[in-house]
């Protein structure tokens, strides 16, 4: 049986339990007809057994 939480449900308050998420960027254009504005396809992962975690690199305009 799996059971989840939606990101959108969940509420900040004083407990025990921790959320770990991977925020992937897949791919990253700039969109030549809208002044060059940047296009990327983004997944964010969440893993309640994982016990790492990995820097999220920004990209800056």
């Amino acid at each position: 049986m799996v059971i989840y939480t939606i990101l959108a449900d969940l509420k900040v308050r004083c407990c025990s339990n921790t959320t770990e998420i991977h925020f992937l960027r897949f791919w990253e254009a700039r969109n030549v007809r809208k002044a060059g504005e940047l296009m990327s396809l983004d997944m964010l992962l969440i893993d309640e057994n994982v016990n790492i975690s990995f820097p999220i690199n920004t990209v800056d305009d």
